[in-house]
């Protein structure tokens, strides 16, 4: 498993894009995925929408654990993943967040500690 500084572009581009699309994707109740799929990390629960998903080998329903997890979070975007320590990914997810506008609209501040508290 790869710590964040051992990350390609092209793995870091997967993480963006996967994150990016929960960010702008939306239902008629939801303004974006984002919230919802940190909240589910929070409770050890894997979340995945049409092209992109966040999973954790944690989960207590190992349907929601794709084969290739064995351990920490994954994150996929179309057909490809990326699997980094826990430590790692909550704070990927959270630097990730600092850098875009749009996130501070969504109020997530308490949730990204909550990541930052399980994870760290």
């Amino acid at each position: 498993m790869m710590t964040i500084e051992q990350l390609s572009e092209k793995q870091r581009g997967i993480v963006n894009n996967c994150l990016l699309d929960l960010l702008e994707s939306s239902s008629l109740q939801n303004s974006s995925f984002l919230p919802k799929a940190l909240e589910s990390l929070i409770k050890s629960h894997g979340f995945g929408i049409e092209m992109s998903g966040i999973y954790i080998s944690t989960d207590e329903d190992p349907e929601n654990i794709p084969e290739y997890l064995k351990d920490g979070i994954a994150f996929e975007f179309m057909d490809s993943h990326v699997t980094l320590p826990f430590k790692d990914a909550a704070a990927f997810i959270i630097s990730w967040c600092a850098t875009q506008k749009q996130v501070e609209e969504l109020n997530l501040d308490i949730t990204l500690e909550k990541l930052k508290k399980k994870f760290s």
